[in-house]
């Protein structure tokens, strides 16, 4: 358990709290390409750590964030003219370029200076292979850190998808059910074992069925945690799942199957109480098959309690209807307004839960302990070690920025992001750590599985 003021400094992310100044450190995956589609295409609402902002691509194609509310008299600049190399606010006509200035002041002469002592809020953003990086620190340019190497956001765009979709609850409590091993045997286990007989889930869905209670080991990297979670294989080997934990709110999850493409997420917080998941798929060294896209693309009620789809994204007809809200194209129709679709009769049939796709699963009981759980109220078990350990780092991460305002974790070391995941069946006297950083490393001849 938390104490109050623990919970606080890691769930609370607003402008001026430890945590919020710790993910500042950091640039941070802000939007998909495709979200501004168009020069001197339509604004974008946007809202990242509790802040309100205004997104748009300019007429040479460059992405600016500014501050939603214009410096003149608070306008939204939401409602702003996107139009030669600025956004210009429909109120008074002052028009803003990417990074904040001021080009055109029209209710002021011609001759006043005005103009030049006023800047709009402005984050500086970078794209890379169809993300929009923002950085919300306080370092100028030449001083700012670099972009993480993450080899999904390297490879080319043929060997890539990412999805998103808008979680109501705190990061925190989405984020560690992310890294919880132990839950893959319950919430998203089917009732016969018989349904994964000729997946490429088969033999981890086995061993994760058979042993339901893992035994967790961690060590501590550059970017944060490796986590190692064993379970019993045949006699004389154990099943390892090597997650990688990464600062300040990213997970790689063990792939399944031969030749399979690798996953993780971001639980990039909206603001205290929301949280936009990041869903990505890759391939290190070859294309997405078009099976493979339509498996995380579509998913039809034919699909709950078999082992088809790759559920960890929310299929395109999930989506709710979009609006002008911030991040309302990522809201999923299943919800807690209808319980997620849940069927009773699958939970007593064919599916643990009931609910379906892996990630409505997640969202349901992670979104079930409320906005912000009180972590004063939980009972932590040996099954809970990678939960209180990544606690342990943002605690400190939180606390050294708050009493001393150091860098963070990674921050310096962004190659250090360019590593995987696996799953390994190794012999129970070999040495778990070293086959899994020889596994896990970016330059390993293939995805390492079982």
């Amino acid at each position: 358990m938390l104490s109050r003021e623990d919970n606080d400094l890691i769930t609370r992310v607003g402008p001026g709290t430890p945590m919020g100044l710790v993910m500042r450190s950091y640039w941070l995956p802000l939007l998909l390409s495709e979200e501004l589609p168009e020069a001197d295409g339509r604004p974008l609402r946007v809202r990242v750590l509790g802040e309100d902002l205004i997104a748009f691509r300019d007429s040479q194609g460059r992405v600016g964030l500014l501050e939603e509310h214009c410096p003149h008299r608070g306008a939204s600049l939401y409602f702003g003219r996107n139009e030669e190399c600025g956004l210009r606010c429909v109120y008074h006509g002052w028009k803003f370029d990417v990074e904040g200035r001021i080009t055109d002041m029209p209710n002021e002469p011609p001759e006043s200076t005005f103009k030049d002592r006023i800047r709009a809020i402005a984050y500086p953003c970078v794209e890379r292979n169809g993300v929009i990086w923002a950085y919300l620190g306080d370092q100028p340019e030449g001083q700012r850190p670099e972009l993480p190497a993450f080899e999904w956001n390297l490879v080319p765009a043929s060997q890539c998808y990412i999805s998103k979709r808008y979680q109501e609850c705190n990061w925190v409590q989405a984020y560690e059910g992310g890294i919880d091993s132990s839950h893959v045997s319950f919430l998203h286990s089917r009732l016969n074992p018989g349904d994964f007989r000729g997946s490429p889930r088969e033999q981890g869905m086995k061993y994760m069925a058979a042993d339901k209670f893992p035994h967790y080991e961690t060590v501590e990297t550059p970017y944060g945690l490796m986590v190692g979670a064993r379970r019993k294989a045949e006699p004389g080997y154990y099943y390892w799942r090597i997650t990688q934990c990464l600062l300040p709110f990213y997970t790689l999850l063990p792939a399944y199957g031969s030749d399979s493409p690798v996953s993780g997420h971001a639980w990039v917080p909206i603001d205290d109480y929301n949280t936009m998941v990041w869903t990505i798929t890759w391939h290190p060294s070859r294309d997405l098959t078009e099976a493979e896209l339509n498996d995380m693309r579509y998913w039809s009620p034919d699909q709950v309690g078999s082992s088809e789809g790759n559920g960890r994204h929310l299929p395109l007809n999930m989506y709710a209807p979009e609006t002008s809200e911030a991040g309302s194209r990522w809201k999923s129709k299943l919800n807690k307004h209808n319980d997620y679709m849940l069927d009773w009769e699958v939970q007593k049939t064919k599916a643990f839960s009931g609910i379906p796709t892996i990630a409505m699963q997640d969202q349901a009981v992670q979104e079930s302990m409320g906005p912000i759980y009180d972590r004063r109220r939980e009972h932590l078990g040996t099954a809970d070690l990678a939960i209180i350990r990544m606690r342990q780092l943002w605690l400190s991460a939180a606390r050294a920025m708050r009493d001393r305002q150091a860098v963070p974790p990674g921050v310096q070391a962004p190659d250090t992001y360019r590593v995987r995941s696996a799953s390994l069946r190794l012999p129970a006297e070999a040495d778990w750590v070293a086959e899994a950083t020889r596994a896990t490393s970016p330059d390993a001849d293939r995805v390492y599985f079982v």
